[in-house]
């Protein structure tokens, strides 16, 4: 039994192998002014639709992002979604105390502005101080390798002058 509604229909004794189980939380009465039957959530956080047509295309928007999106652009903005559209009184607009407010609180935003800018500029440097170490450990191993050719190299030439110089 649901646990904040309660079930219109009665519980099916059994389901046969071929015809699909029923669908406890969709309520099939079609009514007489549509045409399909209405789907009902019994979920407390479940929306309400105005007609079946938009909770089809709900869906559609949904699944794809559409309306997610177009939903989170004019939610943006503001404390609690105002949006910096504010009904303000003339008197308190001259309040020193509520100009002081706003003053610190622009000033506040601007700091916080400036300080993402500086962590972002921080991060930019760190990442090219790695990639400077890594090329200089590249090179030094570069070098390393060279130096161990060029040791080889003077090895096998000194053997080759040790049979020299015997006319001498």
């Amino acid at each position: 039994m649901p646990l904040f509604g309660r079930r219109t229909e009665p519980a099916p004794a059994a389901t046969t192998a071929g015809s699909p189980p029923p669908d406890s939380t969709v309520p099939q009465s079609p009514t007489a002014g549509s045409s399909a039957p209405h789907r009902r959530s019994r979920s407390m956080f479940a929306r309400r639709r105005s007609s079946s047509s938009d909770a089809n295309s709900t869906h559609s928007d949904t699944h794809n992002g559409t309306r997610d999106r177009d939903r989170s652009r004019s939610r943006r903005g503001g404390l609690f979604g105002m949006g910096g559209q504010r009904k303000s009184d003339p008197l308190l607009d001259k309040d020193p105390h509520v100009m002081a407010a706003r003053d610190k609180l622009t000033a506040a935003e601007r700091a916080e502005q400036e300080a993402d800018r500086a962590l972002e500029s921080a991060r930019r440097a760190v990442l090219e101080a790695r990639e400077h170490c890594k090329q200089l450990e590249n090179q030094a191993i570069e070098e390393a390798r060279l130096a161990k050719a060029k040791r080889t190299a003077a090895k096998g030439l000194g053997k080759q002058a040790k049979g020299l110089g015997r006319h001498n």
